[in-house]
C-alpha cells in the first residue's frame, strides 16, 4: 500500500502529476492547512505555495531564484492554488481542486478509477484568500494591501475568493455529489499528527529514518559537504533527517523540531536546529 503525506498534484486536461517526480523530487510542494472530520469521511484542505515553487529548481513551475513581481503574480494567479482530499480511515477517495483559469470551476478525480470530472462553481474572484495573502506578506510591494475583498498589489486590483466561501462550495459538491461515499483508493493520506507519530517511530533506532546509529562514536568525525563547506557526521544526520522529513510531508521545519524533541526528550541545542533547518531547507544543496 502506497503511503503518500501531503499528496498530489498540479493538474492539466487530462493529467494528473505527483507531488514527487521518479527521483523522489518535489514537483509542485504544498503544505497542509486544515483537517476536519465529519461522519464518515475526514476533509483535508491543502495550499500550494508560493515560496518553495516558483523559487525552488526542483520544482516543475520553477520560474527563477529571485522571481520579480510580476512573476510572482503570473504564478499567483494562473496556477491552482486550494485542493482538498476526501478520505476514509485515511485512504484517499477523491481530490477536489479548484482552478481559476480560464475560469473558476472543480476538477474532482475519483482516485480509486483514475475518473476526473469538471464541475461549475458561482465562485466569483482572480485570486484565492491563500494566495493573496502570500502575495501581500511577501514585502515586495509596499503599496501592496487587503481590504474589502480585495488585494491591491503591483498596481492591480483583484478580488479574493475567501477560504470560507471555497470551504462552503466544496461541502456542498461533496454532498451533492455523493463524494464522500466513493470508495477510498489505496494512497494513503496521513494527518500531520499522524505523520510526527510515524517520523518519531521511523527514528528510532532500526528504522528508516535513523541516521544515526551508523555514526555512534564518531559524530564528531568532520565531512565534507561540498566544496569550501565542512560539518561533521552528526550534523550530516541531521541535515538528512531534516530533509527526509520535508519530503514525507511536514508542514515546516518548526514541526520537525517538535518531532526530534520528543526523539531526544529534551530541548534542542542551535546546533541540532540549524542543521535540521538546513535540512528541511535542503540548504547544503543550493
Amino acid at each position: 500500500m502506497k503511503y503518500i503525506t501531503i499528496i498530489l498534484l498540479f493538474l492539466t486536461v487530462g493529467q494528473v502529476y505527483s507531488q514527487l517526480d521518479k527521483n523522489g523530487n518535489p514537483v509542485f510542494n504544498s503544505i497542509t492547512t486544515q483537517e476536519e472530520s465529519f461522519k464518515g469521511f475526514k476533509l483535508i484542505s491543502n495550499y500550494y505555495t508560493l515560496e518553495n515553487n516558483i523559487d525552488n529548481t526542483k520544482s516543475s513551475v520553477y520560474v527563477s531564484e529571485k522571481p520579480t513581481i510580476a512573476e510572482r503574480e503570473k504564478f499567483a494567479t494562473d496556477l491552482p492554488s486550494d485542493f482538498f482530499l476526501v478520505s476514509k480511515k485515511h485512504g484517499i477517495s477523491n481530490l477536489i481542486l479548484l482552478q481559476t483559469v480560464p475560469k473558476n470551476q472543480f476538477l474532482v478525480v475519483n482516485l480509486k478509477a483514475k475518473k476526473e470530472k469538471v464541475f461549475s462553481t458561482k465562485l466569483k474572484g482572480e485570486i484565492t484568500e491563500n494566495r493573496a495573502s502570500e502575495l501581500f506578506n511577501s514585502g515586495l510591494d509596499s503599496k501592496s494591501r487587503i481590504g474589502n475583498g480585495k488585494l491591491y498589489f503591483n498596481n492591480k486590483t483583484f478580488n479574493i475568493i475567501s477560504n470560507e466561501s471555497i470551504k462552503k462550495a466544496v461541502k456542498k459538491l461533496i454532498k451533492k455529489e455523493k463524494l464522500d461515499r466513493t470508495a477510498p483508493s489505496e494512497s494513503i493520506v496521513l494527518s500531520q499528527s499522524d505523520l510526527q507519530e510515524k517520523i518519531l517511530s521511523e527514528t528510532k533506532k532500526g528504522g528508516q529514518l535513523d541516521f544515526f546509529t551508523e555514526i555512534e562514536g564518531k559524530e564528531f568525525n568532520a565531512v565534507l559537504i561540498k566544496k569550501g563547506v565542512i560539518s561533521t557526521n552528526l550534523e550530516m544526520a541531521l541535515y538528512k533527517w531534516g530533509r527526509a522529513t520535508y519530503e514525507l510531508g511536514l508542514n515546516t521545519f518548526e514541526d520537525s523540531y517538535v518531532v526530534f524533541s520528543k526523539y531526544k526528550k529534551r530541548e534542542l541545542n542551535k546546533r541540532e536546529l540549524q542543521a535540521i533547518k538546513s535540512g528541511f531547507n535542503k540548504s547544503w544543496e543550493k
